[in-house]
């Protein structure tokens, strides 16, 4: 497929990177004979040329005419890479989405041309191997000229509402995370995370961006194999949300264990201050560092980080804005605000929000309530929508969420609605001493609230608590 350069409109970063010599990563612009994949499950070695071809080759395959959507249903594995840096390096926006993730309302939706998964997939016929054509032509407007990415934002896996990334957004955020971690070409990098997670395809992004090297495969932490696999193929870092760093400590992992990661990173939601304080003293006892980070989807992954020399005396924060961007404390109400070049054009519930221009211009109004201290380290407090009504009084959920996680020393997941308060707790903890605490510290009386110990808190693919879930029982 031949396009003209005005149809490429993410294939130059010079905004993004802050200087016109530095290509995006999606053009694997490294020495061709570099290591620039290893799959964990065969152990073959991909270098920066192969991997060039796997893309180009793949794009060829599918045989577009014009430039339009491609849904690629992700798995860590090569194939599921090289669709992603095929829609890139061709001009083809791809929506990445998780293998598991319900079809049949997100093809209703979008109708894409072409589908990349194991399918099968209700209206699209099979032309090669993973490979799906749709049967039925369907008229749908040009994609806009920034558009490259579509991701699904927390919670919405099933739902057609996406984030909508452009290649400046994503090169952007690349070279951001690269800067602040120190990144080489001399890192390996597991995905320890899904691709079709905005945190795990950072990971991803930033590390091709440097020349470095990604493992490729699945990697459940409570698996000993995993630790064997990661020492085998040379891993340096370790990316993990908070319910995998917990599971960590549940485990008491040393990673003396593990003396070549020399780097751990944890961002997808709030990980408790205890967690965070046992992790870094095995980190620095090891003589690794360990990151705590802040992000969304809607800001490409990244906002914020704290340095590690620094996370001791910041337990709490969510640290200072990533290289490259702003963050601020709305006077009006308390919002945290993000300006930067990795905030989203906007989000897409159908074809036609594809056609759409860049809404946001740089500002992501995050949801979150917080301030920021004389040092210029921010805090979130809570959310926007994460209050209930409970006899007159207005309770932020994410307050009692720690102060319950403080008390029982387990996760905690509080929701319901207005009048009917819900509190899960994974432990065996008596009810009775859950009511006194909520009626000693917050006034809540036992009759708005019931208590679940020992529950198995509903979480989303990512890790994250499913709220939604969680406040219709």
């Amino acid at each position: 497929m031949d396009l003209s350069e005005g149809d490429r409109p993410f294939a130059r970063s010079s905004e993004a990177c802050g200087d016109p010599e530095i290509p995006p990563f999606w053009q694997l612009d490294q020495p061709s004979d570099a290591t620039a994949v290893i799959d964990a499950r065969s152990g073959q070695a991909v270098s920066y040329g192969a991997l060039r071809a796997l893309a180009d080759g793949c794009a060829q395959k599918w045989k577009l005419p014009r430039r339009t959507l491609v849904f690629v249903f992700a798995q860590n594995d090569l194939d599921s890479l090289a669709a992603y840096l095929a829609g890139l390096r061709a001009g083809h926006p791809v929506a990445l989405l998780s293998a598991t993730a319900p079809t049949d309302s997100l093809l209703a939706a979008y109708a894409p041309e072409r589908v990349v998964g194991t399918g099968p997939f209700a209206g699209y016929t099979a032309i090669a191997d993973r490979l799906w054509r749709r049967d039925e032509p369907r008229e749908t407007p040009a994609p806009h000229a920034g558009l490259a990415l579509l991701l699904s934002t927390s919670g919405s896996t099933g739902s057609p509402k996406m984030v909508r990334l452009s290649g400046v957004n994503l090169q952007a955020n690349a070279t951001a995370i690269g800067s602040y971690l120190g990144l080489a070409a001399t890192e390996r990098a597991p995905t320890t995370l899904p691709l079709s997670y905005s945190f795990g395809l950072s990971v991803v992004n930033s590390h091709l961006a440097v020349g470095a090297t990604v493992v490729l495969g699945e990697f459940p932490v409570v698996q000993q194999d995993t630790w064997l696999q990661l020492a085998r193929h040379g891993a340096t870092s370790f990316a993990g949300v908070p319910l995998l760093y917990q599971i960590l400590r549940r485990m008491r992992y040393d990673p003396r264990t593990a003396p070549g990661v020399r780097t751990y990173t944890q961002a997808g939601g709030r990980l408790d201050a205890e967690t965070k304080l046992w992790f870094l003293d095995q980190a620095e006892a090891a003589g690794a560092r360990f990151f705590a980070m802040y992000g969304q989807t809607e800001a490409t992954a990244r906002i914020s980080f704290v340095p590690p020399a620094q996370l001791r005396a910041k337990i709490d924060s969510i640290g200072r804005p990533i290289p490259g961007g702003e963050l601020s404390v709305d006077p009006a109400g308390g919002e945290l605000v993000f300006r930067g070049p990795g905030v989203m054009l906007g989000y897409a519930e159908s074809p036609a929000d594809l056609s759409l221009g860049d809404v946001q211009r740089g500002v992501l109004r995050t949801g979150d309530l917080g301030h920021v201290d004389a040092n210029g380290f921010f805090y979130v407090t809570g959310r926007l929508k994460r209050f209930l009504k409970l006899a007159g009084l207005r309770v932020s959920l994410d307050e009692l969420e720690r102060r319950l996680e403080i008390a029982f020393a387990c996760p905690v997941a509080c929701g319901g609605q207005d009048e009917a308060l819900r509190v899960q707790l994974e432990a065996a903890v008596p009810g009775a001493q859950v009511f006194a605490l909520l009626r000693e510290k917050f006034g809540i009386a036992p009759s708005l609230a019931t208590v679940h110990p020992n529950a198995r808190i509903a979480r989303l693919p990512t890790g994250k608590i499913d709220y939604a879930a969680l406040a219709h029982g």
